[in-house]
């Protein structure tokens, strides 16, 4: 309980101060911090790399159910391809 009224406390001090609490890669909007969103592209890339870390036919497979239009999509099914012979 004491911990919740301390932590209360330097909260208000920083807000009194004016204290930068600032994260970097955040973005300012209409007076809010807002963390920058993920770049799509390289999430679904990283995804593909574990998939391939993976390689099996089930892991491809649901990696082309997820993203059936993305270039990587073929790469996944000459992969299955391959496991499958």
């Amino acid at each position: 309980m004491a911990m919740r009224g301390l932590l209360k406390s330097v909260g208000f001090a920083i807000l009194v101060m004016g204290l930068s609490t600032t994260v970097p890669g955040a973005t300012k909007i209409g007076g809010v911090e807002m963390q920058e969103p993920p770049d799509p592209e390289v999430a679904v890339r990283s995804e593909f790399e574990r998939v391939k870390a993976k390689n099996t036919v089930e892991a491809y497979e649901r990696f082309i159910r997820r993203h059936p239009d993305h270039a990587l999509a073929e790469e996944a099914r000459k992969a299955i391809l391959r496991l499958k012979q």
